[in-house]
């Protein structure tokens, strides 16, 4: 062949590659610019570099179908679902301080004519509705403008001397856009389960924008349903020992914890003096402090998933294989009620205070029904307020002889200062009170949140002592543990949680996140009618602690005998084993740790 036929054949071959990726750009801006600023600019705003490159890319592949099919249809129908996902995005936000997320898909999924009726009726009534309105008309007004004035942009930009510079860059940043891309989403598409899609969520997303927020919440509501499924199947069925409660009335107790720091309890060791009534107590005898535990995660959502199911991390075992706990104390004729301060209790057709995937396995019609005799219908701003509105309460369950509790605490969750009433009790450390601290780097900024942050743990140590009063003078054991820890400028500059990337030292980061407070209070009655275990706990508190087999504990506590029981896994028991401790599915605690 001729060179210059070929010559001529790779310029030709050259002109329609250009043309080809480059048509979405110069014939649908219009469109891309209102996808940018519709779908992707708080996210955009956000991390400006990859996030802007992968909205792009977003941007152009929307554009590339419409360019693609060349039906008007399909642009209005393109345009129909970038200004639908936007408004629901904007209202969501702007009036109910929300974002889209499984909750919210189902939501709108399942709500009917009337729901939706009463929804609207009350948005019409808010007062910035009209703003949103008019903002929306004038995004409306401008992309029509930018529409109509589009082919004459595009003979301009045809023309234009610099028109192969600005199709360079434009490639540059499309194919950047593609590798980000590519790279943000391998770990979502890849997700078999909601634990997957949280830690994507969580630790390894860049994407933020409203479609990123839809394919999420679609992922999720699939997994979860797959899920929930699996836990209710075993929920249904759940096997029971026939057995005579014992005539003696007695009350377990499981306090969950946010947050605690295990490092800043003066139980532990700890300078300052935050928890003044389990010190005292545990010097009474009357309550007994585990040194050894572990949460596996540092996630709310997927530590008590995992710890109120009776499933076994350390044995690879997922926690919808296993019933609930709750459901397994209510099966065999347990009174039981859940005290959440943590849930969504007023009713709102679009509250969402917590995981949508905690919500759903907690709260879901069918494990209500199965799990629990009586809920809290209100939350509060301190936990305190929580335990005074549940001692009212109690006499609903007057002739129950035998009750397990669960207090879902809001513990030391951020903001410190806001976990705790600003009097003269509780407001009690300061910046001044940190001053054996003495690292360079500390400000008094700083010093002020460790003080918070202390100050609410006082008051934590408080909810404990009014919890233990409840039924402090019958039969009655409490075990309380926290869902993870934290950081508060512990050892280094920073406070909050984080995956793995912890600098230099790990151990540090692991120590402060995952090592938790694992504590029992044992009433005197329960003293005198239980020895065995008082000898037990005193023998045994040094042993490793894997909190999602807790249940296996509370079994032993509460003399519950059913076939969930796995004595191996009872951390009281003469045959107790720990499984390995994984912490995040991926980094084991005793080899990290050595």
């Amino acid at each position: 062949m001729h060179p210059h036929s070929t010559q001529s054949m790779l310029s030709a071959l050259r002109k329609h590659i250009t043309e080809w990726w480059s048509r979405p750009i110069t014939h649908q801006w219009p469109f891309m610019v209102a996808y940018i600023v519709l779908i992707g600019w708080e996210s955009v705003l956000q991390n400006p570099i990859p996030r802007w490159l992968i909205i792009f890319f977003q941007a152009w592949l929307a554009a590339g179908v419409i360019e693609l099919l060349r039906w008007r249809i399909v642009k209005w129908l393109s345009y129909a679902l970038v200004y639908t996902l936007f408004i629901i995005e904007l209202v969501l936000e702007w009036h109910f301080g929300m974002y889209l997320s499984p909750t919210i898909l189902t939501l709108l999924v399942e709500t009917n004519g009337q729901e939706s009726s009463e929804f609207l009726s009350a948005l019409f009534k808010q007062q910035d509705f009209g703003a949103t309105v008019a903002y929306i008309a004038l995004l409306i007004a401008a992309n029509i403008t930018l529409e109509m004035g589009r082919r004459r942009v595009n003979a301009a930009i045809n023309h234009a001397k610099t028109i192969k510079v600005l199709k360079g860059i434009a490639a540059v940043v499309l194919v950047s856009g593609a590798i980000f891309t590519a790279i943000s989403y391998a770990g979502l598409f890849s997700s078999h389960e909601m634990n997957d899609i949280d830690e994507w969520r969580t630790h390894r997303r860049n994407p933020d924008d409203v479609m990123t927020k839809l394919i999420v919440a679609i992922f999720d509501t699939r997994l979860s349903a797959s899920e929930m499924d699996s836990a209710n199947e075993q929920t249904r069925h759940i096997n029971v020992i026939p057995q005579q409660l014992d005539g003696d009335s007695l009350n377990v107790i499981l306090v969950i914890g946010e947050s605690f720091i295990r490092d800043h309890a003066s139980l532990y060791g700890y300078p300052l003096h935050t928890t003044p009534f389990m010190d005292a107590e545990q010097q009474a005898g009357r309550l007994f402090t585990f040194t050894d535990a572990v949460s596996p995660y540092n996630q709310t959502t997927k530590v008590i998933r995992n710890l109120i199911s009776c499933n076994s991390l350390g044995d690879g075992e997922h926690w919808s294989s296993a019933p609930p706990l709750t459901a397994v104390f209510k099966k065999n004729g347990y009174w039981v009620s859940m005290q959440d301060n943590q849930k969504s209790t007023d009713g709102h057709v679009l509250s969402e205070l917590f995981e949508f995937s905690l919500a759903t396995y907690l709260y879901s019609s069918q494990m209500v029904e199965a799990c629990y005799n009586e809920m809290n219908d209100a939350t509060y701003d301190f936990d305190g307020q929580l335990i005074d509105a549940y001692r009212k309460q109690m006499a609903k369950a007057s002739d129950a002889t035998h009750r397990f509790t669960v207090f879902h605490l809001m513990g030391q969750h951020v903001s410190f200062n806001c976990r705790y009433p600003h009097d003269h009790t509780f407001n009690h450390f300061t910046a001044d009170s940190t001053t054996f601290r003495k690292e360079q780097w500390l400000t008094n900024d700083m010093r002020q949140e460790i003080a918070d942050y202390d100050n609410a743990t006082l008051y934590n140590d408080d909810v404990i002592r009014r919890i233990t009063e409840l039924y402090g003078k019958g039969n009655t054991v409490v075990l309380y543990l926290s869902d993870h820890g934290e950081e508060v400028y512990d050892y280094r500059p920073r406070s909050g949680r984080d995956d793995f990337s912890y600098g230099t030292d790990i151990q540090q980061g692991i120590r402060h996140q995952y090592c938790i407070p694992y504590i029992i209070w044992c009433s005197e009655q329960y003293k005198e009618t239980h020895p065995d275990i008082v000898n037990r706990l005193r023998q045994y508190l040094d042993r490793p602690v894997a909190i999602d087999n807790t249940c296996q504990l509370l079994f032993r506590l509460a003399g519950l005998k059913t076939p969930y029981y796995r004595s191996r896994l009872d951390v009281l028991s003469d045959d107790y084993h720990c499984p390995p401790r994984m912490l995040n599915d991926e980094v084991n605690y005793e080899e990290t740790m050595r």
